[in-house]
């Protein structure tokens, strides 16, 4: 049998290659010089693809489902999840394999992003909502929320449970691994977001993202929990995130958009804690 690659890229896509294509060429000459192998799942051609790339055809709108049969097929000893929106700088893979093998024994590695789109209100605040604790420098996890799974790796081992249930990476194995302290922080590790479609679709986007990973984890819990999670979402969330945001900038605008899209993700949680994901997890980017 052929060696394990050192680093699984595991990419999940609701669209065809070429909308991938940024992502590509930046990971094009990475793969070369790591060895590393790069997993595209989602309703793309094998024949449209580079010699390079492993291709799994799968037409569903579910990014959890896609994602999860990405995690299936890697064979690396390390695991990282890319999206098609986020693009490596030119030694990402070098960076995460060396900062698995100066971690022997953390389960998880996570990185750090750069906002792409930050000359438009919606582009930055739409950032500023999700990513504002994961910007350079970060030689500490200072973020009071798990890491967004854009900015993880994982060692192999450690993703058992997630190769077989969708919604488990997102919704319990990286929560918990943040509370258990076992993740550990790399600003070396570096992507650039690209993500602005407009004010609207940001705050739609921040309800079903929440709405997505509350209710995958919803099952796990009685309906005391669930209760508790939904108001303890309604009311922690919209200051936290605002705080967070507030530490990075000091423009009323941006935190006014940043408020509205908190919001919609707190009735996202409460929503998801309560009647379950429903159709959020094929609505999310």
């Amino acid at each position: 049998m052929r060696e394990p690659p050192p680093l699984s890229i595991v990419i999940p896509t609701r669209e065809g290659i070429d909308e991938l294509a940024p992502v590509l060429a930046a990971l094009e000459a990475q793969v070369e010089r790591t060895g590393a192998e790069v997993i595209v799942v989602g309703p793309a051609e094998q024949s449209a693809t580079p010699a390079w790339l492993r291709v799994v055809t799968m037409r569903d709108e579910d990014i959890y489902s896609l994602r999860t049969v990405g995690l299936r097929e890697a064979r690396g000893a390390v695991v990282a999840i890319g999206e098609d929106h986020a693009v490596p700088r030119d030694d990402w893979s070098e960076s995460i394999v060396r900062a698995h093998a100066e971690h022997p024994a953390t389960p998880a590695v996570v990185g750090c992003m750069y906002n792409g789109t930050a000359a438009t209100l919606a582009g930055r605040s739409n950032f500023l909502a999700f990513a504002a604790p994961f910007e350079a420098p970060m030689p500490t996890l200072r973020a009071r929320r798990p890491p967004p799974s854009s900015i993880v790796s994982l060692k192999a081992s450690a993703l058992e449970a997630a190769r077989e249930e969708a919604g488990y990476l997102e919704a319990t194995l990286i929560p918990r691994l943040f509370e258990e302290g076992r993740i550990a922080a790399d600003d070396r590790i570096v992507i650039d977001h690209y993500q602005d479609n407009g004010m609207r679709w940001s705050i739609v986007n921040a309800f079903h993202s929440a709405r997505a990973s509350y209710g995958a984890a919803r099952a796990g819990l009685d309906r005391s929990q669930r209760l508790y999670t939904a108001r303890w979402s309604l009311v922690n969330w919209p200051r936290r995130i605002l705080s967070e945001a507030r530490a990075a900038t000091g423009s009323r605008i941006d935190l006014a958009a940043v408020a509205a899209i908190a919001a919609a993700a707190a009735l996202g949680a409460a929503s998801g804690s309560l009647a379950g994901p429903g159709r959020s997890s094929a609505r999310v980017a």
